[in-house]
């Protein structure tokens, strides 16, 4: 049997299996974190796993995304994760999407455990509101250098937006700082051990758990509830759209995300296919410099977001 050595555990046993087997779990973010956390979950044998992702598979990414080599360069994650996922366990479903979830997209999210594998800021506090407004758990995470944190949020525990305040400076990402391809290995260890648990009705952590892997160290912290807190109180900017932005610089790439308004994604692609050196997919045209997404966005290689938007304007005008 598949599980066999999984339900032989005292913590599992095989009516708890069942309960993994009738889950639905939704994944945002197939990069060093979405890539174990996946791997592990399908493996587990959680029924229906939902992953989310806007992003092609790179090279420096092979460093620490564990499901891809080199022939999945310039692959969508999804896309990518998915065909790996399948050779797996084919017993599974696997639903991609290839997008940029925002406000107008969020009830994607929509299943019994979200988990965050993200590596921004604004779509954590997108998914907080959500999950906080709709009644969902989520189990958010992030790895930064040798060091990486998680925490489960549900009805019984203060949400993101008690712990986190907006940043008014530039955070430190991978692109700056660097990580060591191990911190997220164990975090996503760490994050779906406690989804094993909350979606068999099991006592999760309800302490935020760092983890400085370097120095074999791991505390866990107490949060309190903010009675201040705009999200616990039913205010719900981020979903309201009035925090969305159309020009992001990706984390870990050398990709800036450009939204692309009142232009014919169809028309577009028809021209653009004309063009030398392009690889097409039912979802998306890829040129040297460009990748074009038919739910109406660019991935743009630039050194500035200026230059990105100079680079766009010779496709689009």
């Amino acid at each position: 049997m598949r599980y066999a050595r999984q339900e032989i555990l005292k913590e599992i046993g095989s009516n708890k299996q069942e309960k993994l087997l009738n889950s639905n779990v939704t994944i945002v973010g197939i990069g060093a974190l979405g890539t174990n956390a996946l791997d592990l979950l399908a493996r587990a044998g959680v029924g229906r796993i939902k992953i989310i992702d806007r992003d092609i598979v790179e090279i420096n990414n092979l460093q620490r995304q564990t499901l891809f080599n080199e022939e999945d360069l310039g692959k969508p994650k999804v896309n990518a994760a998915k065909e790996k996922i399948s050779q797996i366990n084919s017993e599974i479903d696997i639903e991609a999407h290839l997008i940029d979830l925002d406000h107008d997209n969020i009830d994607l999210l929509k299943s019994d455990l979200i988990l965050d594998c993200t590596d921004n800021i604004y779509t954590r506090f997108l998914i907080n509101e959500y999950s906080r407004k709709n009644n969902i758990p989520w189990i958010y995470a992030s790895v930064i250098g040798t060091k990486g944190m998680t925490f489960n949020i549900t009805k019984d525990t203060p949400c993101f937006s008690c712990i986190f305040k907006e940043p008014t400076e530039t955070l430190d990402t991978c692109d700056t700082t660097g990580v060591i391809n191990t911190i997220p290995s164990a975090i996503a260890a760490i994050q779906v051990t406690q989804a094993l648990k909350i979606l068999t009705n099991q006592e999760y952590s309800k302490e935020l758990i760092h983890y400085n892997l370097w120095n074999s160290e791991i505390n866990k912290i107490k949060i309190k509830k903010s009675n201040n807190c705009k999200v616990c109180n039913g205010i719900y900017e981020y979903l309201d759209g009035k925090k969305s932005k159309n020009e992001i610089k990706i984390c870990g790439s050398c990709n800036f995300q450009i939204k692309i308004e009142n232009i014919n994604m169809d028309s577009l692609f028809e021209k653009l296919s004309k063009l030398n050196s392009i690889k097409t997919t039912d979802d998306c045209l890829i040129l040297n410099d460009v990748i074009f997404f038919k739910s109406g966005r660019a991935l743009v290689r630039a050194k500035t977001k200026s230059k990105a938007r100079v680079i766009l304007s010779k496709y689009i005008g």
